[in-house]
């Protein structure tokens, strides 16, 4: 198929096979467009949870709903979300008789969207020639929306902000007012929620003009053509990966610290030919706090987790997850159902990532790493400063990667998230905290032939005369992330105040001036024997303070040469 730069190129090209090439350049274009869209958030965005931490996803979808492209970086969690969402703006505004080419239709539904209220979902029409031919959406981190703020104590969804049902912010181009009114005086900081929420607009508008841009220039209609492509593809590749996986019946658990007692992950995965099913029935009921996850992002995550250890280089589309399917019971911790609370769903989210992980280590044990520092702490400090004006900030922190069969883990990486911690003289210069260190932790790799990666140690302090709020969302105190193959667990994640005092792992504290925050992430886990460590290894970690002499007298007595390994 050629390209052909003249507009309003005749479309009989479109009927044809699309050969090789110019499928991977169309598929390449697509890819850039959503990329740009999210270089356009970054650019345009008001807050650092956006503009420096990365809590966005810009996509591009079938005229049916269907993901077609992201960018490379984007959320796992929203990877189902997006498809989902524009399904349900759908099923209220049907595609033939709904849309004009300046709408623009947003929801934050947890249920419809990404599963807490923060999250708010935009999206527009891409007309082409008269026609709808895709949509451009994207969904992004709000600073706040409201309610209790950002917090995993919340009762029920009511506690927890304003909820806005699928709505028009544009209608035929013109905003409708009352809506960013309502948005403006129901937020702490609406300057950033409403320059957030047009920065969303204006990417979603941008990927609508390039794909009209794009298909003018390929001479073609639609992307019809170019979809049956992609999605076909990329899900061939799927189930050849999964082909290449022994059939069979694979489980896990993984057990969280909860609230007042611990709550269970409990998952039977199914790998039949070239089909794979994740079945989380036995997983803990719902609770009264903020961590529960809904269903479709709790598909992302656990969908994310199979790609990523059977086919981790094809992009995401809706074709890659046609051979997975879901079943988890409603009302349950992955499943939940109205009013239940999930401001603080990431604790539960990123659990189910290690929980598939450690079923498909069964059947493909030399394959998955050891289990990394995540669910990682989330800290929100926010208040009002000096001069009354009111603040957030919130530290998205990291641990330490899970060793793998040939490499340890990666210090402080974001993972299974690829979010990032805004930096902390851009947060000291936005609040009244002050950061007094953050430091790499020795001795909190999970001990092994290779080490786990090292937890961080962030130690903030309230500075002026006002009492602040911290809100805290911690995972992995009691439950440190486990070793494999051998390996030794890495160390456990840490909350405290004042050199020690208790900090409640989730919950809200009232700061006074001068207290001392300290938010220590879990390390990874290390994988195979420790005494099977390379001697060379073990100097290089205590030259660099990684390991102490006491942990490596205690984990890695034994440790052997490579000669005497043989």
């Amino acid at each position: 198929m050629d390209f052909k730069s003249k507009r309003g190129v005749p479309s009989r090209a479109r009927s044809r096979k699309i050969d090789p090439v110019s499928l991977e350049i169309l598929w390449s274009r697509l890819i850039a467009i959503s990329e740009e869209q999210a270089a356009m958030v970054l650019r345009t965005a008001f807050s650092s949870i956006v503009r420096e931490s990365y809590d966005f996803t810009c996509v591009l979808l079938t005229p049916s709903g269907d993901l077609l492209a992201q960018p490379f970086q984007s959320l796992p969690g929203f990877t189902r979300c997006a498809s989902t969402v524009m399904k349900h703006f759908l099923s209220r505004w049907p595609m033939r008789t709904s849309w004009h080419p300046d709408d623009v239709a947003m929801t934050n539904d947890p249920w419809l969207a990404a599963g807490h209220l923060n999250d708010v979902a935009i999206a527009v029409p891409v007309f082409h020639r008269g026609k709808i031919v895709a949509f451009s959406a994207n969904i992004a981190h709000q600073a706040d929306i409201g309610g209790r703020g950002y917090s995993a104590d919340g009762a029920s969804i009511f506690e927890e902000g304003l909820a806005l049902p699928p709505m028009k912010l544009y209608q035929a181009g013109k905003v409708v007012p009352e809506v960013l009114q309502i948005l403006a005086e129901n937020v702490r900081l609406p300057d950033q929620v409403l320059g957030d929420i047009h920065a969303q607009v204006g990417a979603a508008r941008l990927g609508a003009r390039r794909v009209s841009e794009l298909l003018d220039e390929a001479g073609l209609d639609n992307l019809d053509d170019i979809a049956v492509e992609v999605l076909s593809r990329s899900e061939s590749a799927m189930r050849s990966a999964l082909r290449r996986v022994r059939d069979g019946v694979y489980t896990n658990v993984g057990i969280m610290d909860g609230f007042d007692e611990p709550l269970t992950i409990a998952l039977k995965l199914t790998i039949k030919g070239d089909k794979l099913e994740f079945d989380f029935t036995g997983t803990s009921a719902q609770i009264n706090k903020g961590i529960n996850s809904c269903y479709n992002y709790t598909y992302g995550y656990a969908a994310f987790a199979a790609k990523a250890v059977l086919e981790p280089l094809i992009p995401n589309n809706e074709g890659a997850y046609k051979p997975i399917t879901l079943k988890v019971p409603e009302g349950t911790l992955l499943n939940s159902t109205r009013p239940a609370p999930g401001n603080s769903r990431g604790r539960v989210g990123h659990m189910i990532v290690p929980v598939v992980f450690g079923a498909l280590a069964k059947a493909l044990p030399d394959v998955v790493p050891a289990e990394s520092g995540s669910p990682a702490p989330r800290v929100n400090f926010f208040g009002n400063g000096e001069d009354g004006s009111a603040f957030q900030c919130m530290l998205i922190t990291s641990g330490g990667l899970g060793a793998g069969r040939d490499r340890d883990g990666l210090a402080g990486k974001s993972f299974p998230t690829n979010t990032k911690m805004t930096s902390l003289e851009i947060m000291e210069s936005q609040s009244p905290i002050r950061f007094l260190r953050r430091e790499l932790v020795c001795d909190s790799g999970g001990p092994g032939r290779h080490r786990g990666g090292l937890a961080q140690e962030i130690v903030a302090k309230v500075l002026g005369r006002k009492s602040v709020y911290v809100s805290t969302s911690s995972e992995r105190i009691k439950n440190p992330p486990r070793g494999y193959r051998g390996g030794l667990h890495g160390a456990g994640a840490l909350l405290s105040r004042n050199n020690g005092e208790y900090l409640a792992p989730k919950g809200r504290t009232l700061l006074k001036a001068g207290d001392i925050v300290t938010v220590r992430t879990p390390g990874g886990g290390g994988f195979g024997p420790p005494r099977a460590r390379d001697k060379a290894a073990l100097a290089y970690d205590l030259q660099q303070g990684y390991v102490s002499k006491a942990g490596a007298q205690k984990a890695y007595a034994k440790a052997r040469t490579p000669k005497e390994r043989a």
